[in-house]
């Protein structure tokens, strides 16, 4: 089984929503314990002037912040590839089973591509996209259409996905 499967797509094409339910899905039906790997285009993960930003800023390797609620965050100012977040997770003390990875566009791994729209498919094709989701499934038409290659309804065919991956 690949332990990574990577998610691209515009934002609000139902990227988010896709990793939850595959995440609970693979909790309560397989027993797999994941983690989740965002690319963030957008914002800052911490905010300026908090203390974890100034730990960083100050020079710290690390900003590890724990909370009453047993959150751990872990800020790192370090240009890091994603195999080496994925190596590091692997080697300390969590037990993952499986990576989602969020908005690398560049990463060689089974890829779902996720749309809104169907038109936007081709602007946002790559290699390694080799299923197709997203928010365009509730509208009924998209059983109508023809796509080159498979459409997961986490809904209605989970078992696709499981073939997919040969699970």
């Amino acid at each position: 089984m690949p332990n990574i499967i990577n998610l691209i797509g515009y934002s609000g094409s139902g990227k988010t929503f896709l990793v939850e339910r595959l995440i609970k899905k693979f909790k309560d039906e397989l027993n797999l314990n994941s983690c989740v790997i965002k690319n963030i285009h957008e914002h800052k993960i911490d905010t300026e002037g908090k203390d974890t930003s100034r730990y960083i800023n100050s020079g710290a390797k690390f900003s590890i912040t724990k909370n009453v609620f047993d959150e751990t965050a872990i800020i790192t100012k370090s240009k890091l590839s994603v195999y080496k977040i994925i190596n590091w997770v692997e080697k300390g003390p969590f037990e993952v089973d499986i990576f989602f990875t969020e908005g690398f566009r560049d990463l060689h791994e089974p890829t779902i591509l996720c749309i809104k729209d169907p038109l936007n498919i081709d602007k946002q094709m790559n290699n390694s996209v080799k299923m197709i989701s997203g928010l365009f499934i509730k509208n009924s038409e998209y059983k109508m259409k023809k796509f080159s290659l498979p459409v997961l309804n986490i809904e209605e065919n989970w078992k696709l996905l499981l073939n997919f991956l040969m699970i």
